[in-house]
Formats: C-alpha cells, sequence, structure tokens
C-alpha cells in the first residue's frame, strides 16, 4: 500500500483521470507524481529547480528534470499532456501569467 498524501495533494490528485499523461511543474521529490504513478498508473514527468530534490525523485524511479518553468516549458509540445499540476509553484513564477499561458498551451 502506498503512503497517504497531504490533503492539498489529494485533492489535486482526485482531480487527475487515470492512465492520462501527466507533468508536474515544481515536483520537488516526486510525492504526488509517485502517488499517481502507483495508484492511478499514470505516466508521470516532472520539472523542479532544485537539483537535490530532482536527484531524489530519480532515485524513486521517477522521470524528472532539472529545469526552470519560466524558460524551460516553451520546448514542451503542445496538448503533449492531459493534466499540467502546479500544485505550489505559480506564487514563485517570475511571470506567472506567461507560465500559465505556457502550461495551457502544454
Amino acid at each position: 500500500m502506498t503512503e497517504q498524501l497531504r490533503p492539498d495533494l489529494q485533492a489535486v490528485a482526485d482531480m487527475v483521470s487515470p492512465e492520462s499523461l501527466v507533468l508536474d511543474i515544481g515536483c520537488g521529490k516526486g510525492e504526488l507524481l509517485n502517488w499517481l504513478v502507483a495508484n492511478k498508473q499514470v505516466q508521470g514527468r516532472g520539472i523542479d529547480l532544485n537539483q537535490q530534490k530532482v536527484n531524489q525523485a530519480i532515485a524513486s524511479g521517477l522521470s524528472v528534470v532539472h529545469g526552470n518553468a519560466d524558460q524551460d516549458l516553451i520546448y514542451y509540445p503542445e496538448h503533449a499532456y492531459d493534466f499540467v499540476i502546479s500544485s505550489q509553484s505559480i506564487q514563485a513564477m517570475k511571470d506567472p501569467k506567461a507560465v500559465l499561458e505556457q502550461l495551457a498551451r502544454v
């Protein structure tokens, strides 16, 4: 059995459809992605600024890259994901409006 998520992450996870393609912006160590992969069989990818957290996510078997959403989302193809999650990172963006536009495109 997988561990339980924090209530805020559980609220996000409840909105994600099983077996969907998910991109988690600011995924940290990958707690949400891990839960989604284990419980909803999603194909999950993540991006995070903190290299140490990226390393921890990769060590747990997740596909996560070190990157900056403010700059790197332009390289992601249109309509590549069913769900793009930014649960606790949008407030840290330099240009939240531009990032949200990229998230909607991706």
